[in-house]
């Protein structure tokens, strides 16, 4: 969670220069720039990272440091790495968050004290000030509002939550009834004499079933006919059916060749 430093003098200068290392592979913007979905489960790692630090606060022989290390520059100090959270610029503070006891305050609640339990504060080495985080504890243990309750108070309460099942399923007949009677109204309606109508029948015309009778008639004896000449030698057929003239009386066709069958 805390980048390392990398302090350099520009130039044999007296200005410092301080490079954030770590070890998280990806571009790092500030938390507060990130998507919505993004920032809340980046903010709740952070609230769990920086709350497993309570037994390095209370620690008297490094507490201090921790709580030094906890002070940030300003609110741009806490990064966003991938799906980690990295403090950078941490161990300082500008001057005027040092000029009071208030001043401070107010700058750890903008930077770090949000994401701090409320039993959690950093500190400045040497000055007893202290800016306790703005996240309430969580409670160790569930209390039911049952369990203060005396019998006769749960014995109403168990009695009021019958009486009120009992008041409202009722209303869960409403939908199948709606549809009984929706279907009943339309049967009662189909029977009405009256609304459903249907044609008569007409009779057939019979000049239409004796033009019938003649064309199956017809029908009938054409399959008769070709049936009786499928029958016949290939010779024998009626040349007339296939488009052909009638043979001469005592001529037989002429085979392929030229020869006589």
């Amino acid at each position: 969670m805390f980048a390392d430093p990398n302090v350099k003098r520009q130039d044999g200068s007296d200005i410092l220069n301080v490079a954030w290392f770590g070890s998280f592979d990806d571009d790092a913007v500030e938390l507060d720039a990130t998507d919505p979905a993004r920032n809340a489960r980046l903010r709740d790692q952070l609230v769990h990272s920086l709350a497993a630090l309570r037994p390095a606060l209370s620690d008297p022989k490094i507490g201090d440091v921790v709580a030094g290390m906890l002070n940030l520059y300003d609110h741009r100090s806490i990064m966003a790495v991938g799906e980690q959270v990295v403090l950078v610029n941490w161990g300082a503070l500008p001057v005027a968050a040092t000029a009071s006891e208030a001043a401070f305050a107010k700058h750890t609640d903008g930077t770090i004290g949000r994401f701090l339990q409320g039993d959690q504060s950093p500190r400045i080495p040497g000055k007893p000030w202290t800016a306790r985080g703005l996240i309430e504890a969580p409670r160790r243990e569930f209390e039911s509002p049952l369990r203060t309750q005396t019998p006769a108070q749960g014995a109403g309460v168990a009695t009021k939550t019958a009486e009120t099942i009992q008041v409202r399923r009722p209303a869960r007949l409403w939908p199948p009834a709606l549809l009984a009677a929706l279907f009943a109204l339309i049967l009662v309606y189909l029977l009405v004499p009256g609304n459903l109508i249907y044609e008569k029948e007409e009779a057939p015309d019979p000049t239409a079933l004796a033009a019938l009778e003649t064309s199956n008639g017809e029908l009938t004896k054409k399959l008769t006919m070709f049936t009786t000449e499928l029958d016949k030698e290939a010779c024998a057929i009626d040349r007339t059916l296939v488009g052909l003239p009638p043979l001469a009386d005592g001529a037989t066709p002429a085979a392929a060749g030229g020869a006589n069958p």
